[in-house]
């Protein structure tokens, strides 16, 4: 095994344009009006002995784009295609089975290391690799409350006078039948609402009669509405409303190689480029312009194994430089010693040194 580094990134990342990333199994917010939204990924921070919680940018989140744009860059560089169970290995590290490992698994990660550096700085399920590559949370430094974005998809049928003139004939007949449909759906679940109120009153009260009274309501409602569906369609002015984290946001993020190669620091440095320069929005929304950061990071390199316990430092000393990350532009600023990790996977990459295929194929070769 070659040279091993330690690298630190400790930076500001800053919100250019509004942040929507909204994990799985979130929470939902119901509104006075009857309007939903899901939540933005969120952290709950203790400072100076007070609770609070944020929205943040998940470091999961970066994460993975960190990760399939180091694949871009492996395509990138083979100008090939690879097969999807290749894409999952390295794009997501493979599925993870119910069986325990052998010591065969065990003893080909290091095989597996040498030749995959994806795999390395992410890790994989199968075989199990540990990630070499910790990405924090980009959190907030001051408070900030989510901003809820509401509109309506328009409906030209209300909003342009010479809109029938373009459509063929009949056209109106069905857009008002489209539109006495879902104007029915609308009222179908606000007297849902008042029903479900109602009767929970009357549970409350164990108010026998009006119980029965009200459930025999809701079931011909439940009828009178599936009739109504018949006709109905996907509404054209429906309301949308999404959460997200303001422009102009500022959050610490730090980002931590340990003890990788050369080649492996320099590939997860051309992902980070590639990220900025091709795919530079994050989370939902990027036709709306969503998801653009900027990012200033000091730059902390040093020999793994070689840190003295004994050695004190006072805070930002050692920093091999300041690298900034905007989007199109991609990194720039860029130490001479990331440089030239970049140059030595580029390096191996040209030399043959790397197999990206799946890891049971490195071990029949």
């Amino acid at each position: 095994m070659s040279e091993l580094w330690n690298i630190r990134l400790v930076g500001m990342v800053e919100s250019l344009s509004p942040i929507c990333v909204v994990p799985p199994n979130t929470n939902e917010v119901t509104r006075p009006d009857g309007s939903k939204y899901r939540q933005v990924a969120r952290r709950t921070i203790y400072q100076d002995g007070i609770r609070e919680t944020k929205p943040v940018l998940p470091g999961s989140t970066l994460r993975g784009r960190l990760r399939r744009s180091a694949v871009e860059v492996v395509l990138k560089l083979s100008n090939g295609k690879i097969p999807l169970e290749e894409w999952h290995q390295n794009a997501v590290g493979g599925i993870k089975g119910a069986g325990s490992e052998s010591g065969h698994d065990v003893l080909m990660r290091q095989l597996v290391r040498e030749k995959n550096p994806i795999l390395a700085l992410f890790g994989a399920g199968s075989p199990w690799m540990g990630s070499r590559a910790s990405i924090g949370d980009a959190v907030p430094t001051a408070p900030v409350d989510g901003e809820i974005i509401g509109g309506v998809r328009a409906d030209d049928g209300k909003r342009d006078n010479a809109f029938f003139q373009k459509l063929d004939e009949g056209a109106e007949e069905v857009w008002v039948a489209m539109a006495d449909a879902n104007a029915a759906r609308t009222k179908f679940k606000a007297r849902t609402r008042e029903l479900q109120a109602e009767l929970r009153a009357a549970r409350k009260n164990k108010d026998t009669a009006r119980i029965q009274e009200l459930e025999a309501d809701q079931q011909a409602l439940q009828l009178e509405e599936d009739e109504a569906k018949l006709l109905a369609s996907n509404p054209v002015s429906m309301p949308l409303q999404h959460e997200a984290m303001p422009a102009g946001v500022s959050m610490l993020n730090r980002i931590t190689l340990s003890a990788v190669t050369a080649a492996e620091a320099g590939l997860f440095f051309a992902a980070m480029n590639q990220m900025f320069k091709v795919t530079p929005h994050i989370g939902q929304h990027a036709n709306l312009g969503y998801g653009l950061v900027r990012g200033e990071y000091d730059v902390f390199i040093t020999q793994a194994g070689a840190a003295d316990p004994f050695e004190v430092e006072s805070p930002g000393a050692g920093a091999a430089g300041t690298m900034i990350a905007e989007p199109i532009v991609g990194l720039s600023g860029v130490p001479a010693q990331i440089v030239a990790f970049m140059s030595a996977f580029r390096e191996g990459f040209d030399a043959g040194a790397f197999d990206f295929r799946l890891a049971s194929e490195l071990d029949k070769a």
